[in-house]
């Protein structure tokens, strides 16, 4: 079982109560990766996903000529994983440590099992996924006007 001190001080389990983190501990886990070290790959099944709790890690995709690009970068905190967590699809970039990197793991199997006897804790956790890829599709939508801006030789709009 994952310390709850550690759970605690991790943002994405900041609104849990104690109880919650209890239920919470039990089906995680901790992994660690070393710099330079591919956590997964695009394309790749999985289901896990992952929270930095130290460290950092580029996530990037491949052109159609294999040249990669840089995403972005994640940090302590950041969760990532949440795409294939929720639609059981196919990785959608690969991650890769820069530094080490230490990851809270939850697999998808093991937290969908606590949906009849913790809904609410499901909800806390599906809102939270939610709102990080809000948060991620909010970045790209001003990065596509900027990119649009660019082209046509107008001023950023704001």
């Amino acid at each position: 079982m994952v310390d709850l001190n550690l759970l605690r001080d991790e943002r994405f389990f900041a609104d849990l109560t104690d109880t919650e983190l209890e239920v919470i501990a039990k089906i995680i886990n901790q992994k660690n990766f070393k710099a330079g070290e591919t956590i997964f790959k695009e394309s790749e099944e999985g289901q896990s996903l992952y929270v930095i709790t130290s460290g950092e890690a580029k996530a990037s995709v491949s052109a159609p000529n294999g040249e990669s690009f840089t995403l972005t970068m994640l940090k302590d905190g950041d969760i990532f994983g949440q795409m294939s967590f929720v639609d059981a699809r196919p990785r959608s970039a690969t991650i890769i440590a820069t530094s080490d990197v230490d990851t809270i793991v939850m697999e998808k199997s093991d937290f969908e099992a606590l949906i009849d006897d913790n809904p609410r804790l499901v909800h806390k956790i599906m809102g939270k996924i939610v709102l990080t890829v809000h948060s991620i599709l909010r970045g790209m939508n001003a990065r596509y006007m900027e990119m649009i801006n660019y082209m046509w030789g107008r001023k950023r709009f704001t």
